[in-house]
């Protein structure tokens, strides 16, 4: 439980003597693996409660810690998959937990587990499956909630799971538009698919649908792994393929109790592990609560209308944070209401909302906020954050730079360059022309005043020293 303490910094509530009171929070359900549950089930809930925050017994007992370099990252895992796939069936294997799954747990919003003995300073992030059924004048909003929690997990995450049953044409599809999105986030990630094979039960059957389904359908290979346990080595047995680039392991589970789980239950569950322990490379800080809603907020003038058309509000508008009052995520105007059925926002989301072809992704922004993005490079050291954008052929009164604590906005247009040409034929064109707008979320607070641009060579390099954290000690 190293991890806890450094994720529930970025939901801290100091009473009036300065004492934590974590026993504001209501509990998350005993019958599930969650430690913090963010009830992010409806974007339009932010008119009036927004988003209520659960913890578990666990977490409502733990104490904060000084945090170091080392000790405060860790790798963050985000588990993905359409409902009752056995997301939560998969958390209770890896984290050890002695829980019930099955139909009856239902995920909600973002849901965050970490593991009890199994992983140091690894944590995950589940997020409500899609599927579910819902009344059909909210599916608007369910649609757009669902697309954006995706987002949220693609950004928090290092490592991503997806978790699939029997293999279906819409797991294809999910898993499928999951790679796209991974390869277009511009962080590599790690990607592990974990065939739940629950009502699969022999031997030969289990063997049967994995030549299938994963070695045939995937055009994946067999392959080991070395594990050391102590005194003791054993080797574990998974599956590798590729697929636009981007290379997948394997694992496969199979129904609980029956003699191919004997099998394959154990040593899928210990591989992931070994790799999720092993990828040290890959760890970030883990104030996830705080970078999820500097997240969110770069997305939330984008999904709503404003008074004066989409996009031409103040970026304040629609801006969340933590209810000084409640433990409810909410408008940053309603931070300091106590009941919060009060004085209910108006809030309309988009007509223009873009998704992808599978419906998952929000492709947030329309015409007028430009239809696609230049790439960037995010970097972070001890005292500076620096962001590298790729903006060759931009004048510098064609591109303009908000910067503020917690994020960074770039608007521009790139003429289309055939138009400087006479009568030319296209035969290929994949140069972006015309208006972008990019948000870019920090992972931390930074100074705007000392931050420095430096143009070179099409780069745009921007340094932004991050933002000193004054700690006072209370007696």
């Amino acid at each position: 439980m190293a991890a806890l303490p450094f994720v529930l910094g970025g939901l801290a509530v100091a009473g009036g003597s300065g004492k934590l009171i974590w026993d504001k929070f209501k509990k998350v359900p005993p019958n599930t693996p969650y430690d913090i549950v963010v009830r992010l089930n409806s974007l339009l809930a932010l008119k009036t409660s927004g988003w209520d925050i659960l913890l578990s017994e666990n977490a409502r007992s733990a104490s904060l810690q000084d945090s170091t370099a080392d000790n405060a990252r860790g790798l963050v895992v985000g588990v993905l998959g359409s409902y009752n796939r056995g997301k939560s069936f998969l958390l209770n294997l890896l984290c050890l937990s002695k829980l019930p799954s099955g139909n009856l747990i239902s995920t909600e919003g973002i849901s965050i587990t970490i593991p009890k003995k199994t992983g140091e300073n690894v944590i995950f992030i589940d997020t409500a499956g899609t599927d579910t059924a819902i009344p059909k004048d909210k599916l608007a909003d369910k649609k757009a909630t669902e697309a954006l929690l995706r987002e949220v997990a693609l950004h928090l995450s290092s490592f991503i799971i997806i978790v699939v049953n029997r293999l279906r044409a819409t797991d294809q599809t999910y898993i499928q538009q999951v790679l796209q999105h991974a390869k277009k986030s511009q962080q590599e990630k790690e990607i592990i698919i974990v065939h739940n094979l629950m009502d699969v039960e022999t031997v030969e059957d289990a063997n049967k649908v994995i030549q299938k389904e994963v070695e045939q359908l995937f055009d994946s290979i067999k392959d080991k792994m070395k594990l050391q346990m102590g005194n003791q080595q054993s080797s574990v047995e998974f599956f590798r393929s590729e697929n636009n680039g981007i290379k997948l392991r394997h694992f496969v589970l199979t129904k609980v109790g029956s003699p191919s789980a004997q099998i394959w239950n154990q040593q899928s569950i210990d591989g992931i592990m070994n790799i999720l322990q092993g990828a040290t490379n890959t760890r970030r800080n883990l104030n996830v609560i705080g970078e999820m809603i500097n997240f969110i907020n770069t997305k939330l003038p984008q999904i709503f209308i404003t008074e004066k058309g989409e996009g031409e509000g103040s970026q304040q508008k629609f801006e969340v944070q933590l209810n000084a009052k409640k433990t409810n995520i909410v408008l940053s105007q309603r931070q300091e209401l106590e009941d919060l059925s009060l004085n209910p926002v108006e809030l309309t989301l988009s007509p223009n909302l873009a998704y992808d072809e599978a419906g998952y992704f929000i492709g947030i922004g329309s015409i007028d906020h430009g239809q696609w993005q230049p790439f960037y490079d995010l970097y972070e050291t001890d005292d500076d954050i620096y962001v590298i954008i790729d903006l060759a052929g931009f004048k510098k009164e064609n591109v303009k730079i908000k910067v503020m604590e917690k994020a960074i906005v770039l608007e521009g247009s790139r003429d289309d360059l055939k138009t400087k040409l006479q009568q030319s034929v296209v035969h290929h064109q994949k140069i972006p022309f015309g208006k972008f707008k990019l948000d870019i979320p920090l992972p931390a607070e930074i100074e705007t005043v000392g931050t420095k641009l430096e143009r070179d060579d099409g780069l745009y390099k921007i340094k932004c020293p991050k933002k000193k954290v004054i700690v006072v000690y209370l007696e």
